[in-house]
């Protein structure tokens, strides 16, 4: 599983090279590095894959990890293709589809977890992480319209949703580690945590007029990668 690891982290960074670089001189290149970004996003379905095959004991719950991966792979594909029709009518479509992707892996991990840890996840447990996800989710795209100067625009509404999926998951695994008093949902806490954080630098470039930042792109991608590995490696425990 450390080969795994290992080899997901190159692919990502081989990605990340070729997004600083190739990507910005043609839409050919913006496409070639689509399709590297699609390889780097099998490292870490990869790394999923391995942790089963060296053993788990609620394989349903595995599995419903690995299709929250699969979604994450075609979040990328659909966003790189925004960055490929930047400023062009299918942009937006393509936007919209990376959100509903990602948002649909961020319910594999909640029936994953729902799986795994059956009447542990309590219900106010949940009412609280609901609650503390819709405020959040509210300050950070209404906030940031106004203080930081964001502009989403038509996608306020997706923004807010996807923003509530995000926060409220990232909420959970705190909860449950707290709750639960053990290491066996750190790892998840920590990739959700880090996925908040890569998006919270992507809001900044897609609505803060900031998508050709390379810093912010490394950036943007170093936490996700690690935010989805960090969930893949999180199968070794279940």
């Amino acid at each position: 599983m450390v080969i795994a690891i290992i080899v997901s982290c190159v692919l990502a960074i081989v990605f990340m090279g070729v997004r600083v670089t190739l990507a910005e001189k043609s839409t050919t290149g913006g496409v070639i590095a689509m399709f590297v970004k699609t390889l780097a996003s099998v490292g870490f379905i990869a790394v999923g894959v391995t942790a089963i095959c060296l053993g788990v004991e609620n394989i349903k719950a595995a599995m419903f990890v690995i299709c929250g991966l699969v979604f994450g792979l075609i979040g990328d594909m659909v966003l790189d293709l925004k960055v490929v029709y930047l400023k062009q009518p299918e942009e937006d479509v393509y936007l919209t589809g990376g959100m509903v992707s990602f948002g649909l892996g961020h319910v594999m991990y909640l029936v994953a977890i729902c799986l795994l840890l059956g009447k542990t996840v309590s219900l106010p447990l949940v009412g609280i992480c609901v609650a503390v996800a819709a405020v959040v989710a509210c300050a950070m795209v209404f906030g940031g319209e106004k203080f930081m100067g964001f502009k989403f625009g038509k996608f306020v509404i997706h923004s807010v949703i996807y923003a509530f999926c995000l926060i409220f998951m990232s909420a959970l695994g705190v909860g449950l580690c707290i709750s639960m008093k053990s290491t066996r949902m750190l790892t998840f806490a920590i990739g959700m945590i880090l996925f908040l954080l890569s998006d919270v630098v992507l809001t900044s470039m897609y609505f803060g007029g900031r998508a050709k930042d390379k810093t912010l792109c490394i950036i943007n991608h170093a936490l996700y990668y690690a935010a989805q590995i960090c969930i893949a490696s999180f199968i070794a425990t279940m």
